[in-house]
């Protein structure tokens, strides 16, 4: 799955000049996550057309990186995310971050993983019999 890393400033309105862009342009934003420091955030989104959010937002001005992610689906009980990165870990694989995501459709909560190895990642979850999801329907 296609994630968006978008560069913006601490300032008031920078996120919502983002959002704009996108509602403007009808493309729905499904996940959302959020890390700061002092001068800058980043905000990855998972939004139904990586390619034209990336495109429109480049040509916008905004500093915008696309990356592989994986989206695991998880049962929605206790242990669930924990039996996921234990299979992570036993193969050696680390963790670069991780956020979740619930979908209305969907009966389990997504979460997403930025790993060392995306392969062996996507290999060993998928091994522990857990579903890989590579494309969210619109």
């Amino acid at each position: 799955m296609k994630q968006l890393s978008i560069f913006v400033e601490n300032k008031v309105g920078s996120l919502a000049e983002v959002t704009r862009i996108l509602k403007e342009a009808g493309i729905n934003l499904r996940a959302v996550a959020s890390f700061d420091s002092p001068s800058y955030g980043i905000l990855r989104v998972i939004v139904d057309d990586p390619e034209h959010a990336r495109e429109l937002l480049l040509s916008e001005k905004h500093a915008v990186k696309m990356t592989d992610v994986l989206a695991v689906e998880l049962v929605d009980k206790p242990g669930a995310l924990d039996g996921a990165l234990q299979r992570l870990a036993e193969a050696g694989i680390s963790i670069n971050y991780v956020y979740s995501f619930v979908l209305r459709k969907e009966a389990e909560p997504l979460m997403v993983l930025h790993v060392s190895d995306m392969e062996q990642g996507r290999r060993v979850l998928q091994e522990a019999g857990l579903r890989v999801v590579d494309k969210l329907d619109s």
